[in-house]
């Protein structure tokens, strides 16, 4: 197993203290997707979301994706 790059411990670090508060299922190429609703907000003042896609591009191991 390779080690985490600094992106990826950023990019996980910013999940710690987040309670999920709901499940919101969405729609990805025709399947279902459960997005998770987070205490906060992100980036842009949305609502804080988290998804798992296969990986960042959609084609790999798994990637919890956010815009914290």
């Amino acid at each position: 197993m390779s080690a985490a790059t600094k992106i990826e411990r950023e990019h996980y670090a910013k999940l710690v203290g987040r309670q999920i508060t709901a499940i919101i299922w969405e729609e990805m190429e025709g399947r279902a997707l459960p997005v998770l609703l987070l205490t906060g907000w992100d980036r842009d003042g949305n609502a804080a979301t988290a998804a798992v896609l296969a990986d960042p591009e959609g084609n790999g191991p798994g990637h919890l994706d956010h815009s914290l």
